[in-house]
Protein backbone atom coordinates (compact mmCIF):
# COMPACT_ATOMS: atom_id res chain seq x y z
CA UNK A 1 0.00 0.00 0.00
CA UNK A 2 2.92 2.24 0.88
CA UNK A 3 4.52 2.06 -2.63
CA UNK A 4 1.17 2.66 -4.49
CA UNK A 5 0.99 5.97 -1.89
CA UNK A 6 4.17 6.60 -2.57
CA UNK A 7 3.41 6.34 -6.56
CA UNK A 8 0.54 8.55 -6.94
CA UNK A 9 2.06 11.24 -4.65
CA UNK A 10 4.89 11.25 -7.25
CA UNK A 11 2.80 11.48 -10.37
CA UNK A 12 0.86 14.35 -8.77
CA UNK A 13 4.09 16.41 -7.05
CA UNK A 14 6.10 15.76 -10.82
CA UNK A 15 2.72 16.94 -12.95
CA UNK A 16 2.38 20.33 -10.54
CA UNK A 17 5.97 21.03 -9.73
CA UNK A 18 7.88 20.53 -12.38
CA UNK A 19 8.23 22.46 -15.49
CA UNK A 20 9.27 20.92 -19.14
CA UNK A 21 13.35 20.62 -19.39
CA UNK A 22 14.82 23.89 -20.61
CA UNK A 23 18.11 23.80 -22.88
CA UNK A 24 19.41 26.97 -20.67
CA UNK A 25 18.98 28.08 -17.81
CA UNK A 26 18.33 31.57 -19.38
CA UNK A 27 14.60 29.71 -20.77
CA UNK A 28 14.33 27.72 -18.04
CA UNK A 29 11.09 28.16 -15.70
CA UNK A 30 11.65 28.55 -12.17
CA UNK A 31 11.67 25.38 -10.10
CA UNK A 32 11.08 25.65 -6.08
CA UNK A 33 12.46 22.33 -4.67
CA UNK A 34 11.56 20.04 -1.23
CA UNK A 35 14.49 19.40 0.77
CA UNK A 36 13.43 17.25 3.76
CA UNK A 37 16.10 17.61 6.00
CA UNK A 38 16.81 15.16 9.13
CA UNK A 39 17.25 17.40 11.30
CA UNK A 40 15.97 20.42 12.79
CA UNK A 41 17.26 24.07 10.97
CA UNK A 42 19.60 24.73 14.37
CA UNK A 43 21.54 21.75 13.80
CA UNK A 44 25.61 21.93 12.91
CA UNK A 45 24.60 19.03 10.03
CA UNK A 46 22.05 21.07 9.11
CA UNK A 47 24.04 24.61 8.19
CA UNK A 48 26.33 23.10 5.25
CA UNK A 49 23.10 21.50 3.83
CA UNK A 50 21.62 25.26 3.57
CA UNK A 51 25.00 26.89 2.48
CA UNK A 52 24.67 24.50 -0.41
CA UNK A 53 21.09 25.08 -1.51
CA UNK A 54 21.73 28.74 -0.98
CA UNK A 55 24.67 29.03 -3.71
CA UNK A 56 22.84 26.95 -5.76
CA UNK A 57 19.96 29.04 -5.60
CA UNK A 58 22.56 32.54 -6.03
CA UNK A 59 24.29 31.05 -8.90
CA UNK A 60 20.87 30.26 -10.93
CA UNK A 61 19.71 33.50 -10.10
CA UNK A 62 16.46 31.67 -8.07
CA UNK A 63 15.59 29.64 -10.70
CA UNK A 64 16.41 26.84 -8.39
CA UNK A 65 15.24 27.37 -4.96
CA UNK A 66 14.55 25.44 -1.89
CA UNK A 67 11.59 24.81 0.63
CA UNK A 68 12.56 23.20 3.57
CA UNK A 69 11.01 20.53 5.78
CA UNK A 70 13.00 19.71 9.22
CA UNK A 71 13.27 16.76 11.63
CA UNK A 72 11.18 14.54 9.58
CA UNK A 73 8.32 16.83 9.41
CA UNK A 74 7.87 15.51 5.74
CA UNK A 75 8.90 12.12 5.19
CA UNK A 76 10.20 9.69 8.24
CA UNK A 77 14.20 8.40 8.44
CA UNK A 78 13.33 5.37 7.51
CA UNK A 79 11.03 6.24 4.50
CA UNK A 80 13.49 9.07 3.43
CA UNK A 81 15.35 6.83 0.22
CA UNK A 82 12.42 5.42 -1.63
CA UNK A 83 10.62 8.94 -1.15
CA UNK A 84 13.26 10.78 -3.17
CA UNK A 85 12.63 7.90 -5.52
CA UNK A 86 9.18 8.48 -5.83
CA UNK A 87 8.95 12.35 -6.14
CA UNK A 88 7.84 13.12 -2.25
CA UNK A 89 10.58 15.88 -2.39
CA UNK A 90 13.78 16.85 -4.45
CA UNK A 91 16.34 16.93 -2.47
CA UNK A 92 17.98 15.36 0.77
CA UNK A 93 20.45 12.90 2.58
CA UNK A 94 19.02 9.58 3.06
CA UNK A 95 19.96 6.30 4.43
CA UNK A 96 19.55 3.68 2.41
CA UNK A 97 20.32 1.25 5.55
CA UNK A 98 16.79 1.29 6.48
CA UNK A 99 15.95 -0.60 3.38
CA UNK A 100 19.15 -3.35 2.95
CA UNK A 101 17.10 -5.59 0.56
CA UNK A 102 16.00 -2.66 -1.86
CA UNK A 103 19.93 -1.22 -1.91
CA UNK A 104 22.32 -4.94 -1.20
CA UNK A 105 24.95 -3.41 -3.08
CA UNK A 106 24.82 -0.26 -0.53
CA UNK A 107 24.55 -2.63 2.70
CA UNK A 108 27.65 -4.53 0.89
CA UNK A 109 29.83 -1.34 0.56
CA UNK A 110 28.72 -0.10 3.68
CA UNK A 111 30.50 -3.36 5.72
CA UNK A 112 33.47 -2.76 3.85
CA UNK A 113 34.34 1.06 6.13
CA UNK A 114 36.76 -0.30 7.71
CA UNK A 115 39.45 1.87 9.93
CA UNK A 116 42.61 1.43 9.46
CA UNK A 117 44.25 4.59 11.75
CA UNK A 118 43.14 5.31 15.28
CA UNK A 119 44.05 8.83 14.76
CA UNK A 120 40.70 10.18 15.23
CA UNK A 121 41.35 12.81 12.63
CA UNK A 122 42.90 11.14 10.05
CA UNK A 123 41.11 7.91 10.02
CA UNK A 124 37.65 10.21 9.77
CA UNK A 125 38.44 11.97 6.92
CA UNK A 126 40.42 9.28 5.07
CA UNK A 127 36.92 7.07 5.51
CA UNK A 128 34.74 9.93 3.87
CA UNK A 129 37.34 10.39 0.74
CA UNK A 130 38.03 6.81 0.13
CA UNK A 131 34.58 5.37 -0.02
CA UNK A 132 33.17 8.73 -1.57
CA UNK A 133 35.57 8.27 -4.21
CA UNK A 134 35.42 4.43 -4.36
CA UNK A 135 31.57 4.50 -4.73
CA UNK A 136 31.61 7.05 -7.49
CA UNK A 137 33.61 4.00 -9.53
CA UNK A 138 30.91 1.33 -8.15
CA UNK A 139 28.39 1.06 -10.93
CA UNK A 140 26.28 -1.29 -9.79
CA UNK A 141 25.68 0.95 -6.40
CA UNK A 142 24.72 4.27 -8.66
CA UNK A 143 22.50 1.82 -10.83
CA UNK A 144 20.44 0.65 -7.75
CA UNK A 145 19.30 4.44 -7.03
CA UNK A 146 18.95 5.62 -10.14
CA UNK A 147 16.74 2.94 -11.15
CA UNK A 148 14.76 3.83 -8.05
CA UNK A 149 14.40 7.24 -9.11
CA UNK A 150 17.77 8.82 -7.33
CA UNK A 151 20.46 10.87 -8.92
CA UNK A 152 23.28 10.50 -6.41
CA UNK A 153 25.60 13.42 -6.27
CA UNK A 154 27.41 12.03 -3.34
CA UNK A 155 26.72 8.52 -3.43
CA UNK A 156 27.83 7.42 -0.08
CA UNK A 157 30.08 9.97 2.23
CA UNK A 158 30.26 9.12 5.83
CA UNK A 159 31.05 11.57 8.78
CA UNK A 160 31.17 9.63 11.61
CA UNK A 161 34.40 8.46 11.68
CA UNK A 162 35.21 5.41 13.53
CA UNK A 163 32.69 3.81 16.07
CA UNK A 164 33.55 3.20 19.15
CA UNK A 165 32.22 1.73 22.48
CA UNK A 166 30.68 4.15 25.40
CA UNK A 167 30.16 2.01 28.44
CA UNK A 168 29.43 2.87 32.21
CA UNK A 169 32.62 1.01 32.94
CA UNK A 170 36.24 0.53 31.79
CA UNK A 171 36.24 -0.91 28.47
CA UNK A 172 39.83 -1.35 28.02
CA UNK A 173 40.33 -5.45 28.00
CA UNK A 174 38.36 -8.69 26.78
CA UNK A 175 37.97 -9.37 30.51
CA UNK A 176 36.42 -5.66 30.41
CA UNK A 177 33.26 -6.36 27.66
CA UNK A 178 32.68 -9.61 29.17
CA UNK A 179 29.05 -10.43 29.51
CA UNK A 180 28.45 -6.57 28.77
CA UNK A 181 25.49 -5.85 26.67
CA UNK A 182 25.93 -3.85 23.71
CA UNK A 183 22.80 -1.47 21.55
CA UNK A 184 23.93 -2.13 17.90
CA UNK A 185 22.29 -0.43 14.72
CA UNK A 186 22.51 -3.13 12.09
CA UNK A 187 24.05 -6.57 11.27
CA UNK A 188 27.59 -4.82 10.61
CA UNK A 189 27.79 -3.58 14.39
CA UNK A 190 26.01 -7.00 15.74
CA UNK A 191 29.11 -8.89 14.04
CA UNK A 192 31.48 -6.49 15.64
CA UNK A 193 29.43 -6.78 19.01
CA UNK A 194 29.79 -10.82 19.10
CA UNK A 195 33.30 -10.55 18.26
CA UNK A 196 34.11 -8.75 21.10
CA UNK A 197 32.07 -11.00 23.69
CA UNK A 198 28.84 -8.52 23.64
CA UNK A 199 25.40 -9.34 23.80
CA UNK A 200 23.97 -7.29 20.76
CA UNK A 201 20.65 -5.38 21.45
CA UNK A 202 19.61 -3.66 18.57
CA UNK A 203 17.89 -0.08 19.20
CA UNK A 204 16.65 2.99 17.98
CA UNK A 205 18.60 5.81 18.62
CA UNK A 206 15.33 7.38 19.91
CA UNK A 207 15.54 4.74 22.79
CA UNK A 208 19.50 4.50 23.66
CA UNK A 209 19.43 6.90 26.52
CA UNK A 210 16.70 5.22 28.39
CA UNK A 211 17.60 2.24 27.89
CA UNK A 212 21.34 3.18 29.30
CA UNK A 213 19.62 4.78 32.01
CA UNK A 214 17.40 1.47 33.08
CA UNK A 215 20.60 -0.65 32.88
CA UNK A 216 19.10 -2.58 29.46
CA UNK A 217 22.45 -1.91 28.23
CA UNK A 218 25.83 -1.73 29.42
CA UNK A 219 27.41 -0.18 26.12
CA UNK A 220 26.38 1.73 23.06
CA UNK A 221 28.60 1.18 20.22
CA UNK A 222 28.58 4.84 17.63
CA UNK A 223 30.48 7.76 17.08
CA UNK A 224 31.33 10.79 18.99
CA UNK A 225 28.62 13.48 17.41
CA UNK A 226 25.65 11.23 17.74
CA UNK A 227 27.03 10.03 21.54
CA UNK A 228 27.38 14.05 22.80
CA UNK A 229 23.47 14.83 20.62
CA UNK A 230 22.12 12.02 21.90
CA UNK A 231 22.71 12.57 25.93
CA UNK A 232 24.74 9.02 26.54
CA UNK A 233 27.35 10.50 28.52
CA UNK A 234 24.72 11.11 31.39
CA UNK A 235 25.60 7.29 31.65
CA UNK A 236 28.65 5.98 29.96
CA UNK A 237 32.03 7.60 31.33
CA UNK A 238 34.49 5.38 29.56
CA UNK A 239 34.81 6.01 25.49
CA UNK A 240 36.91 3.72 23.71
CA UNK A 241 37.10 5.16 19.98
CA UNK A 242 40.54 3.58 19.57
CA UNK A 243 39.05 0.01 19.25
CA UNK A 244 37.92 1.28 15.11
CA UNK A 245 34.89 0.02 14.36
CA UNK A 246 33.68 -0.16 11.32
CA UNK A 247 32.40 3.07 10.66
CA UNK A 248 29.07 4.09 9.05
CA UNK A 249 29.11 5.16 5.35
CA UNK A 250 25.13 4.41 3.80
CA UNK A 251 24.89 7.79 3.94
CA UNK A 252 23.45 9.61 0.20
CA UNK A 253 22.84 13.10 -1.04
CA UNK A 254 21.21 12.93 -4.23
CA UNK A 255 17.93 14.55 -5.75
CA UNK A 256 15.26 12.55 -6.86
CA UNK A 257 15.98 11.80 -10.59
CA UNK A 258 12.80 13.07 -13.06
CA UNK A 259 13.38 16.79 -11.35
CA UNK A 260 17.07 15.84 -12.00
CA UNK A 261 16.88 15.31 -15.50
CA UNK A 262 14.55 18.42 -15.70
CA UNK A 263 17.64 20.77 -14.89
CA UNK A 264 19.75 21.99 -18.20
CA UNK A 265 23.12 21.22 -18.22
CA UNK A 266 24.36 24.65 -16.83
CA UNK A 267 22.78 23.79 -13.49
CA UNK A 268 23.98 20.43 -13.07
CA UNK A 269 27.12 21.99 -13.79
CA UNK A 270 26.77 24.45 -11.03
CA UNK A 271 25.23 21.40 -8.68
CA UNK A 272 28.56 19.39 -9.63
CA UNK A 273 30.26 22.83 -8.77
CA UNK A 274 28.80 23.44 -5.63
CA UNK A 275 28.42 19.38 -4.27
CA UNK A 276 32.57 19.77 -3.90
CA UNK A 277 32.50 22.70 -1.73
CA UNK A 278 29.51 21.12 0.19
CA UNK A 279 31.48 17.85 0.75
CA UNK A 280 34.67 19.63 1.90
CA UNK A 281 32.44 22.11 4.33
CA UNK A 282 30.04 19.25 6.00
CA UNK A 283 33.24 17.27 6.74
CA UNK A 284 34.79 20.75 8.58
CA UNK A 285 31.92 20.73 10.65
CA UNK A 286 31.34 17.24 11.02
CA UNK A 287 34.89 17.64 12.33
CA UNK A 288 34.60 20.66 14.37
CA UNK A 289 31.61 18.90 16.49
CA UNK A 290 33.45 15.83 17.17
CA UNK A 291 36.08 18.08 18.77
CA UNK A 292 33.89 20.14 20.33
CA UNK A 293 31.73 17.08 21.61
CA UNK A 294 35.49 15.59 22.77
CA UNK A 295 36.36 18.68 24.75
CA UNK A 296 33.06 19.07 26.76
CA UNK A 297 32.76 15.11 27.29
CA UNK A 298 36.42 15.18 28.94
CA UNK A 299 35.25 17.83 31.15
CA UNK A 300 32.28 16.33 32.34
CA UNK A 301 34.20 13.21 33.73
CA UNK A 302 34.32 10.87 30.09
CA UNK A 303 37.85 9.27 29.72
CA UNK A 304 38.40 8.11 26.20
CA UNK A 305 39.75 5.04 26.65
CA UNK A 306 42.40 2.86 24.33
CA UNK A 307 42.37 -0.88 23.70
CA UNK A 308 44.94 -3.40 25.13
CA UNK A 309 46.65 -5.04 22.56
CA UNK A 310 44.42 -8.58 23.21
CA UNK A 311 41.34 -6.50 21.84
CA UNK A 312 43.17 -4.88 18.84
CA UNK A 313 44.05 -7.72 17.90
CA UNK A 314 40.73 -9.59 17.79
CA UNK A 315 39.01 -6.60 16.07
CA UNK A 316 42.21 -6.69 13.24
CA UNK A 317 41.18 -10.47 13.00
CA UNK A 318 37.38 -9.94 12.72
CA UNK A 319 38.15 -7.28 10.09
CA UNK A 320 40.38 -9.29 8.22
CA UNK A 321 37.96 -11.90 7.43
CA UNK A 322 35.19 -9.22 6.59
CA UNK A 323 37.96 -7.76 3.78
CA UNK A 324 38.77 -11.92 2.87
CA UNK A 325 34.86 -13.34 2.41
CA UNK A 326 33.75 -9.70 1.01
CA UNK A 327 34.13 -10.91 -3.08
CA UNK A 328 32.35 -13.78 -2.35
CA UNK A 329 29.81 -11.60 0.01
CA UNK A 330 29.11 -9.16 -2.78
CA UNK A 331 25.17 -9.19 -4.34
CA UNK A 332 25.43 -10.74 -7.70
CA UNK A 333 25.03 -7.08 -9.97
CA UNK A 334 28.43 -6.27 -8.02
CA UNK A 335 30.97 -7.14 -11.33
CA UNK A 336 34.49 -8.21 -10.33
CA UNK A 337 34.18 -7.43 -6.39
CA UNK A 338 37.56 -8.63 -5.56
CA UNK A 339 38.93 -6.07 -8.19
CA UNK A 340 36.38 -3.78 -6.59
CA UNK A 341 37.41 -4.70 -3.06
CA UNK A 342 41.35 -4.38 -4.00
CA UNK A 343 40.22 -0.63 -5.37
CA UNK A 344 38.87 -0.01 -2.37
CA UNK A 345 42.16 -0.77 -0.46
CA UNK A 346 44.42 1.14 -2.55
CA UNK A 347 41.86 4.14 -2.67
CA UNK A 348 42.31 4.10 0.96
CA UNK A 349 45.80 3.88 1.01
CA UNK A 350 45.87 6.85 -1.59
CA UNK A 351 44.11 8.91 1.04
CA UNK A 352 45.25 8.12 3.81
CA UNK A 353 48.86 9.30 2.31
CA UNK A 354 47.66 12.08 1.23
CA UNK A 355 45.62 13.52 4.12
CA UNK A 356 48.76 12.24 6.59
CA UNK A 357 51.67 14.19 4.43
CA UNK A 358 50.34 16.94 2.36
CA UNK A 359 47.24 18.33 3.66
CA UNK A 360 47.73 18.17 7.54
CA UNK A 361 45.84 15.23 9.28
CA UNK A 362 48.38 13.31 10.32
CA UNK A 363 50.11 13.36 13.88
CA UNK A 364 50.77 10.99 16.90
CA UNK A 365 47.46 10.60 18.40
CA UNK A 366 45.49 7.47 19.53
CA UNK A 367 42.23 8.60 20.67
CA UNK A 368 39.98 12.14 20.94
CA UNK A 369 41.85 12.21 24.47
CA UNK A 370 45.22 12.02 23.12
CA UNK A 371 44.30 14.90 20.81
CA UNK A 372 43.25 17.59 23.65
CA UNK A 373 46.06 16.43 26.07
CA UNK A 374 48.09 17.02 22.95
CA UNK A 375 46.49 20.37 22.18
CA UNK A 376 46.18 19.11 18.43
CA UNK A 377 44.70 21.45 16.06
CA UNK A 378 42.35 20.65 13.69
CA UNK A 379 43.73 20.58 9.72
CA UNK A 380 42.79 23.29 7.55
CA UNK A 381 39.88 22.01 4.89
CA UNK A 382 39.95 24.53 2.14
CA UNK A 383 42.11 23.10 0.09
CA UNK A 384 40.01 20.16 0.12
CA UNK A 385 37.43 21.96 -2.19
CA UNK A 386 39.16 21.91 -5.54
CA UNK A 387 40.69 18.49 -4.93
CA UNK A 388 37.55 16.77 -4.16
CA UNK A 389 36.06 18.56 -7.35
CA UNK A 390 38.81 17.58 -9.72
CA UNK A 391 39.08 14.06 -8.39
CA UNK A 392 36.43 12.89 -7.53
CA UNK A 393 33.14 14.76 -8.39
CA UNK A 394 34.06 15.98 -12.04
CA UNK A 395 34.64 12.36 -12.87
CA UNK A 396 31.77 10.68 -11.34
CA UNK A 397 29.83 13.71 -13.60
CA UNK A 398 30.81 12.28 -16.97
CA UNK A 399 29.90 9.03 -16.40
CA UNK A 400 26.36 10.14 -15.28
CA UNK A 401 25.85 12.49 -18.82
Amino acid sequence: MKSNIFGLMAILLSATALPAAADTLADMKPMKLRVASLYGPDNWFTAPMEAYTSRIEERTDGKVSFEYFYAGSLVPAKEMTSALGAGLFDFGFVLPSYEPAKFSVDEWQGSLAIPTNQNPILEYATTALSHFEWTTGLDAHTDQFTRAGIQPVMPSFSISGAYGLLCKDNNETMADLAGKRGRVAGSTWTGEAQNLGLTPVSLPITEVYQAFQSGVIDCWMGHIADAGANGVFDHGKYFNLGVGLTAYSQALYGFNKDTWEAFPDEVKEIIWDETAAYAAELLQAALAQQYSTAVTSSKDGVTYTVPDAEVMQKVQNYHDTVRSEAAQKAPANVENAAEQVARLAETRQKWQARLETELGFGGEYDSWGSFIAQDGKLPDFAPLKEIILNEIILPYAETQK
